[in-house]
């Protein structure tokens, strides 16, 4: 697999090549850590109003703007609560008008959950992390916890030993999935260094002013490719701008320990026009798909859901319907997947496939269906099949989906 790295216009777009077929597909804006909502920045908040029937406070994290509220972020008042991992939890309070109550006018530690999606506002949390290639820190816990994807029982008590020291005084540790079979004393190194700068934050936040913000992350598009590590197998990244190579070389090499063979510069030609970029985002932004045998799909996303409709369109065969119904319906189930996957769709997600009255086919195409829905990095359910035959998936939101970042302005 291949990581390509681009520019379009005002985005970077990043792809994952095999083969010359692209996998998956992220847009990112070049700066996303200059935004004031950039995931993962924590702040200096300041209460602005409660309101009980939503749960939540609106915190007010210093953004100007035309609209007076656009500064003003979610925050459920459950966040403030103490979890199984953290019994003792409080959030950090710079200011607090009542020991007992949340009001306006208290100043608190907040760090950006989600981004502002069209009319809702960024969602907060109390609940600080700093996250590295192998581990996440958590200032708000004193335990070492471990992917479950990583099912090797005893590699994980060896690395237990290791990293257990550096737990306690509130600092917890959530090893990550990359971390396995990676070098003891490099997941060691990041830790160390992560928690480092944990401590001079939660340090240096009382002597800071309210709306100060304390900590941002790197751009999203450079923690995707730090994080596509898998074991001690390293992809090869290729872009054609030379800011980009250099901004990555900076970052994998120097701070992540990335083999610089295998970052390549392409000088020759444009990646743009070398995977033929543009024609791919036409395709990927029409409603209708259509698939090898005739048929297509017909991709609908609405504000509560995304519905995809299968059709036998110019796909006919008189001499065996049902087998010739179970082959349109695999063949729309992998391209519902890639679809799914290259779209950035998320939410409630429904497939109406062609209608399958046997149940051995359903099941048959479930299994396949779930096997393809696997394969997305995003975590992907397969619910099942409703009253309606409608198949049910949900997938997580990340970012936004294709439609809405290449979508023109009113």
């Amino acid at each position: 697999m291949k990581r390509l790295i681009m520019r379009r216009d005002d985005k970077i777009l990043s792809l994952a090549v095999e083969e010359r077929n692209v996998k998956e597909l992220n847009v990112y804006d070049p700066e996303s850590n200059d935004s004031p909502f950039a995931i993962g920045a924590i702040y200096i908040g300041k209460v602005a109003n409660i309101v009980k029937n939503l749960n939540a406070a609106f915190v007010n994290i210093g953004v100007s703007g035309e609209d007076s509220e656009s500064a003003h972020c979610f925050l459920p008042l459950d966040d403030l609560n103490p979890t199984v991992n953290a019994p003792d939890y409080a959030p950090i309070f710079i200011k607090r008008n009542n020991p007992n109550l949340v009001c306006p006018g208290d100043e608190l530690l907040v760090q950006i959950l989600r981004e502002p999606i069209k009319t809702k506002p960024a969602t907060l949390t109390t609940h600080l992390a700093f996250d590295g290639r192998y581990a996440v820190i958590l200032p708000d816990s004193d335990t070492l916890s471990i992917s479950r994807k990583i099912t090797d029982s005893g590699w994980k008590n060896r690395i237990r030993a290791v990293l257990e020291p550096l737990t306690g005084e509130h600092v917890g540790i959530i090893l990550r999935t990359n971390a396995y079979e990676t070098d003891e004393s490099e997941v060691e190194d990041e830790i160390r260094h992560l928690t480092a700068t944990c401590r001079a934050v939660l340090d240096g936040a009382p002597y800071r002013t309210v709306y100060s913000c304390l900590y941002k992350p790197s751009p999203l598009w450079l923690k995707e490719l730090r994080d596509i590590r898998s074991g001690k197998d390293y992809p090869e990244i290729e872009t054609d701008d030379p800011v980009l190579f250099d901004r990555m070389k900076e970052y994998l090499v120097n701070d992540y320990h990335f083999p610089e063979e295998k970052l390549k510069l392409e000088s020759e030609a444009s990646l743009l026009s070398i995977y033929n970029v543009e024609r791919l985002l036409e395709d990927l932004l029409r409603k209708r798909v259509w698939l090898n045998s005739g048929a297509y799909l017909v991709i609908e996303p609405t504000e509560a859901l995304t519905v995809i409709d299968v059709n036998t369109g110019k796909a006919i065969n008189k001499k065996d319907m049902r087998s010739h119904i179970c082959e349109i319906n695999r063949e729309a189930a992998a391209e519902a997947a890639r679809q799914i996957r290259l779209r950035n769709l998320s939410g409630i997600i429904l497939i109406d496939f062609i209608n399958m009255p046997d149940s051995e086919d359903k099941d048959e195409l479930m299994k396949y269906l779930k096997g393809k829905l696997d394969e997305d990095p995003i975590q992907t359910t397969l619910v099942g099949i409703s009253k309606l035959d409608l198949v049910e998936i949900t997938r997580r939101k990340v970012r936004k989906p294709l439609h809405e970042t290449f979508r023109k302005s009113e």
